[in-house]
């Protein structure tokens, strides 16, 4: 009996068993080519994953831990690439979907103190998860795309397949619809897309959306300042806009490196913004976009007008709600009258005196402007009244007002030098461009309370306690960059889709502007503003100094972190597993088969 015990455990631990051996799985993203895995000079092919496109893997068996790989991508012409840097996978690591020539697939960054409790009203969404970079691709008739390119004014959504892929997930969309997105950003090289009809064939949306904005950021260099103004907002407790990044493919060419946006105007975003995600009891509610008429002076600064519709005063003022015609006119001045001109005409009443409230919250609003003048920011509400949203929450009829496009902030060349150095008392200061004034009227109207202008102060020393603190903020932003640092640099090798764009000379950047503008704490950068982390740092110093505030050297947490991600969903703990489905070591196998014959046998 123990000569066959003896031979039974020897069987099983001869070397074609594999002693102590562990599937191991690697998927790679690759939008052109065929990849391969390539470990120590061996090579092991790929296949492609069943209808998840660009994804591909292969699975080795191995005891061989850690494992230094990468891959070798082979193109149809006979060319092959291969990444230049190795990577690494540790026992029992999960396998993600990694990116072809990417180093980093997943990163995470330090957290932001809360300066505030959060928004009360939003349920947030996990696509915007920052920790990694997604790959979106669309595909769509190259014909229709040559028409959005010819006529960048063009207002028209094409049909279009879109495919979301992310270290955990690949979502394809065929009944997209894809359009150029922004204003003033039509007549740039780099152009900004947003896409819709985000639902698959199972009807499901994109984590509780189903439009987003692709924007190009061509006047950031760093491709960071909206990202980073949206991540102090969320501190503050204020509707906001999130954001995160994404490098886009159309119709198998590679565009760039972009930021993936919310689009405030869809309904999806309303009502998950401002009603947990829950369905409002009706469709139709105010929503208005502001923006100015530089050349006649003329700024959506809610100033009341009378209560004829059709000034042009009031033209400052989109209507977006869901009832909007298609010439946007009858429908405008509709909302106009019925909705605005009644709420501008209660604030010209809150500065004389005559209310003694307001139905659009205050305090989101002194937040928002607190913001602003820290950011430094040049195309908002307050230095220039535009790049802002006021809706009117049909649960309680309260107007909400909601900031929006940051990227001209943080010290990007646009009067960086008055955004930085007016004083909160002088502020806005006359800009350069043309002399608007500086009467705010909401800002004018709020401030002309004594109470209003106290908590505008404790708010401001607030973000300098907190999340506005430099301590608080460069590592993130170091920790952003080094995420993004692959992308940003081949977007700025890139050609763009309009070389030939009206202001196509007007931001051209290198890598060095990269690197300067997002890590340097020195003064002016190449380009005639100044760096992220020294705009910050000295905007945090004048205002301590104006305040008469000292501000330690660390930071308060004392409403402890905000976390957008709360968890990571079944979903992506499913995509993950699938791919890192571990074999129970063969000596542990050795071991219980040993003690049961032992059982059974004596």
């Amino acid at each position: 009996m123990k000569i066959i015990l003896s031979t039974v455990v020897n069987l099983i631990s001869v070397p074609f068993l594999l002693a102590n051996a562990e599937k191991v799985t690697f998927k790679v993203l690759a939008v052109k080519g065929t990849p391969s895995l390539n470990i120590s000079g061996k090579q092991y092919s790929m296949k492609a994953v069943e209808n998840m496109y660009p994804l591909y893997e292969t699975s080795i068996d191995t005891s061989d831990f850690p494992i230094n790989y990468n891959y070798i991508l082979d193109y149809p012409d006979g060319t092959s690439v291969q990444e230049e840097f190795s990577r690494q996978r540790l026992k029992n690591e999960a396998s993600l979907n990694e990116y072809f020539g990417r180093s980093v697939t997943i990163k995470e960054h330090p957290l932001l103190p809360k300066a505030f409790e959060e928004f009360p009203y939003t349920s947030h969404s996990n696509l915007f998860n920052d920790n990694y970079v997604a790959t979106i691709i669309v595909n769509c008739d190259p014909n229709d795309l040559k028409k959005l390119y010819n006529d960048t004014a063009s207002k028209e959504n094409i049909n279009a397949e879109v495919i979301y892929a992310s270290p955990y997930h690949i979502r394809t969309f065929k009944s997209a619809k894809l359009a150029l997105s922004g204003e003033s950003t039509r007549d740039t090289s780099k152009l900004s897309y947003k896409l819709k009809d985000l639902k698959d064939e199972d009807k499901k949306d994109l984590f509780n959306r189903s439009s987003i904005k692709l924007r190009a950021e061509h006047m950031d260099p760093t491709f960071l300042r909206d990202k980073i103004y949206g991540d102090i907002a969320n501190t503050l407790g204020v509707p906001t806009a999130q954001n995160t990044f994404a490098r886009l493919f159309i119709n198998g060419e590679e565009i760039g490196f972009f930021d993936l946006s919310d689009k405030i105007t869809s309904k999806r975003y309303i009502r998950e913004t401002f009603n947990n995600g829950n369905k409002f009891t009706t469709d139709v509610y105010p929503l208005f976009k502001g923006i100015r008429f530089t050349e006649q002076k003329l700024l959506s600064d809610l100033s009341y007008h009378g209560d004829d519709a059709s000034q042009v005063a009031y033209e400052v003022y989109q209507y977006k709600g869901e009832d909007k015609d298609d010439t946007n006119s009858t429908v405008t001045k509709e909302h106009i009258s019925q909705d605005l001109i009644p709420l501008l005409k209660e604030i010209e009443d809150y500065r004389k005196g005559n209310v003694k409230d307001l139905s659009l919250d205050i305090d989101t609003f002194l937040k928002s402007m607190a913001l602003e003048f820290l950011a430094g920011a040049v195309d908002n509400f307050w230095n220039l009244s535009g790049n802002f949203y006021i809706f009117r929450s049909p649960v309680d009829n309260t107007w909400w007002f909601h900031d929006c496009d940051f990227h001209y902030t943080f010290g990007c060349n646009w009067a960086a030098d008055l955004m930085l150095n007016t004083t909160l008392a002088d502020f806005p200061p006359i800009m350069e461009d043309g002399d608007v004034g500086k009467k705010r009227a909401l800002v004018d109207a709020i401030r002309s309370r004594p109470e209003n202008e106290e908590r505008l102060r404790q708010i401001l020393t607030r973000l300098l306690l907190t999340s506005f603190h430099p301590n608080a903020l460069f590592p993130r932003i170091e920790s952003l960059v080094t995420l993004i640092r692959e992308d940003a640099h081949r977007d700025i090798s890139l050609p763009k889709v309009k070389p030939d764009a009206i202001n196509a000379d007007e931001y051209i950047f290198t890598l060095n502007n990269f690197e300067v503008d997002s890590t340097s704490e020195q003064g002016e950068n190449d380009f005639g503003g100044f760096p992220i982390r020294y705009f910050i740092k000295v905007k945090a110093r004048l205002l301590a100094n104006e305040l008469g505030i000292e501000v330690p050297s660390e930071y308060l947490s004392d409403l402890g972190y905000f976390n957008l991600i709360q968890s990571v969903t079944n979903t992506e703990k499913a995509a993950v597993a699938s791919g890192a489905v571990n074999i129970v070591p063969f000596s542990i196998l050795s071991v219980i088969f040993a003690i049961i014959i032992n059982k059974i046998l004596f």
